[in-house]
């Protein structure tokens, strides 16, 4: 069942026993200058039959023919039905929460193993149970380097995706910190800015691939923080992190990244999922859930949140953290993905995206009036620089039913952002090419 309908008869007896005589009275509080008191567009109410026949006629409208060649953090992958199948079984979405052990194995073994394969992918030696994206993920790991470093300048990326830094951002308004941007040098990161603050530093933030979809260099970030207190915070896409050498490896302290390519759909841009993964040394002040394994009473495994208490997370200034959720059902469905992929198949996925992007790069590139703007060491995603207006060219390829998408801040209107996943044929891939031969 999709939701409880309520009749009339029902409404009157809810308002009789939150002694009230109609729904606006529960409202009253907010302010009538900010209240929509005009028509909104929605018309009259319809039956369900009547909602079923107007969705169906509005779908005749969409065009499903479009070639999604958009990337920029959130990537058009292939999911195997089985994900949707295995991750919409009752015994999945109506456990109970995890807090108590006893009637949510379930809930606790599938995030078990979630953590397990996000430690593997990582390199690192304690997930947590997710986060709600990537974004609120790199502010957490922020929160964990400014207390275990006393220290209050974080340094970030210029080449780390616009939304991530925002978020990051609005996180610490009103708190002392304070925050330096490391420029761009030639499509990666400059880390040069690093030796002049290293003192008061609390973390550097570096993400690879990057905004660019291009490969940074965190073994040498890491080296650059060696005689310093301050942590490396690794962000990353773990469909790359399986033929990347990971964080872990790299000398990265924490690693955070967004979930939604392994096994998530597009969905509009969310919702997401968080990730995130630290040395041992920093277990207690992870945010979130963690689950760990035990044996209980009879000898028998079993799962259990661990190393935090439920209350931790509402004790307001002094809690590790305010988050004390998580995206359970897509920490469900990137668990089923990975485990049907396996230590063979994610590779295997990363190596076709990398084949097919760097083809679609070198056919472009061919072309009179578009170039690679940076170097090949990129996965699934570049950036062409075009000597006409991208805004132009992309809005020639939307009417040829392809979407790709232009870099933010791109004063100049030259850049064109293009993602290529194993989804993509290679006469899509021609397609796209074609198209861009004829602004010649």
């Amino acid at each position: 069942m999709h939701f409880i309908p309520t009749t009339p008869e029902e409404e009157i007896l809810l308002f009789k026993k939150m002694n009230i005589s109609k729904f606006s009275e529960l409202i009253n509080i907010i302010p009538e200058s900010i209240l929509i008191n005009n028509d909104i567009g929605i018309d009259n109410p319809l039956s369900e039959l009547e909602v079923y026949r107007e969705l169906n006629e509005l779908s005749h409208y969409n065009d499903n023919k479009s070639i999604c060649f958009l990337g920029n953090g959130i990537y058009d992958h292939f999911i195997p039905a089985a994900v949707d199948f295995l991750s919409s079984r009752s015994e999945f979405y109506t456990a109970y929460t995890p807090y108590q052990p006893e009637v949510s194995q379930g809930t606790l073994q599938y995030l078990y193993e979630f953590q397990s394969m996000i430690c593997e992918l990582s390199g690192m030696d304690i997930a947590n149970a997710s986060l709600y994206d990537a974004a609120s993920a790199i502010a957490e790991a922020c929160s964990i380097a400014l207390a275990a470093t006393n220290n209050n300048i974080i340094m970030y990326s210029s080449l780390i995706n616009n939304n991530y830094i925002e978020v990051l951002k609005t996180y610490f308004i009103g708190r002392e910190v304070e925050f330096k941007e490391m420029d761009d040098d030639n499509g990666t990161t400059d880390l040069s800015k690093i030796n002049d603050i290293k003192n008061n530093l609390a973390a550097v933030i570096i993400q690879s691939p990057n905004r660019y979809g291009l490969i940074e260099n965190w073994s040498k970030a890491k080296n650059e923080l060696l005689k310093s207190r301050s942590l490396l915070i690794a962000v990353s896409d773990p469909m790359s992190l399986s033929i990347l050498k990971s964080p872990g490896q790299s000398g990265a302290d924490i690693f955070v990244g967004e979930g939604q390519s392994v096994g998530n759909n597009m969905q509009y841009g969310g919702p997401l999922i968080g990730l995130m993964a630290i040395k041992e040394e920093f277990k207690r002040r992870m945010p979130g859930r963690i689950v760990g394994k035990t044996i209980d009473i009879n000898n028998k495994v079993g799962y259990v949140l661990t190393l935090q208490t439920r209350e931790q997370h509402i004790r307001r200034g002094h809690a590790t953290s305010n988050i004390c959720t998580n995206q359970g059902l897509l920490a469900l469905r990137t668990a089923i993905y990975l485990s049907l992929m396996g230590k063979k198949g994610l590779p295997y996925v990363a190596n076709l995206c990398y084949q097919k992007a760097q083809y679609a790069a070198l056919n472009i590139s061919k072309l009179n009036n578009f170039n690679l703007k940076y170097s090949k060491y990129f996965i699934k995603e570049f950036i062409i620089e075009t000597k006409l207006s991208a805004s132009n060219v992309i809005r020639h390829c939307n009417r040829k039913g392809i979407l790709i998408g232009r870099v933010i801040n791109d004063n100049h209107d030259s850049l064109l952002q293009i993602s290529i996943t194993e989804k993509r044929s290679k006469n899509e891939i021609d397609l796209l090419i074609s198209t861009l031969k004829k602004l010649n």
